[in-house]
């Protein structure tokens, strides 16, 4: 679980930016300046070594679970990262995405994160599901959390873990989820490159390319109206080696690709919500 162990490792150097979904990059939708930090976390725990990490993550303590929780929603909804929301259209209650994170380590499996709109109440509030396949672990967790409207904040979160018999409350405080910074639409156009078709494993999508640069990296996402939330593909990348500024060239590189598994309805609660 080469992606909780570098959780574990971020809890004890108190980097709070840093994670590493699928083993040896971050699936959470980041901006590039973040992704230096991520890959330094990375960086840090393959020096602490295996056995540590192991044996730290394996109890699933209710410190890393505290940090877990965090870090799948900045996963899952880009908590305190970038937001299209004018630019995608959102889900309807029942309807679900899976996704499955791609790096450029092949001794890294494919995990893969699923995200549901369970219900809308009439408040505007609404319960969300994730669910989180760690595939060298064959780890699964779950949460289901209710937001205030427009997701700007927590209310609850249920969770089950590996180690969990059964659901349970979690506390929730503004250490869980920090709503994402939304993109002027000015902003989305001037990123915007044009249409390009591509073939994820959900299939083949006319899809509209937004990319953006910072520092030596860049982010790119690929919309397309006919799926929920809008993305088909989203990537982040970094400059690194011979390629890299003077002033980078040290630093370690960051690269992940998540794309759309499947899309669909029906998703109900797993937890008893």
């Amino acid at each position: 679980m080469n992606m909780v162990r570098t959780a574990a490792v971020c809890l004890s150097l108190g980097l709070v930016a840093c994670g590493s979904p699928g083993g040896g990059s971050s699936s959470r939708p980041m901006n590039p300046l973040d992704a230096a930090t991520s890959a330094m976390g990375e960086a840090a725990g393959r020096a602490i070594g295996e056995a540590v990490g192991e044996a730290i993550v394996r109890q699933y303590s209710p410190q890393l679970t505290r940090f877990y929780t965090g870090y799948l929603m900045q996963v899952a909804f880009n908590s305190q990262g970038y937001i299209l929301t004018d630019a995608t259209r959102g889900y309807e209650p029942g309807e679900y995405t899976e996704w499955v994170v791609v790096t450029d380590d092949e001794d890294v499996p494919e995990n893969v994160m699923r995200r549901a709109l369970l219900e809308r109440q009439d408040d505007g509030q609404e319960w969300w599901q994730v669910i989180y396949q760690d595939n060298a672990s064959d780890d699964i967790i779950i949460m289901e959390a209710l937001f205030s409207e427009n997701r700007e904040q927590m209310l609850r979160l249920r969770t089950q873990f590996p180690d969990d018999d059964e659901p349970q409350e979690m506390p929730v405080d503004d250490q869980n989820y920090q709503s994402p910074r939304v993109l002027t639409q000015e902003s989305i156009d001037g990123a915007t490159e044009g249409q390009e078709t591509i073939d994820v494993p959900a299939g083949t999508f006319d899809a509209t390319r937004v990319r953006f640069g910072a520092g030596g990296g860049q982010e790119t996402w690929w919309l397309s109206d006919q799926v929920p939330g809008g993305i088909v593909q989203h990537q982040v990348s970094s400059v690194n080696g011979e390629d890299a500024p003077d002033d980078e060239e040290a630093m370690p590189g960051d690269a992940y690709t998540t794309q759309l598994q499947s899309y669909g309805t029906g998703a109900t609660s797993e937890l008893g919500i």
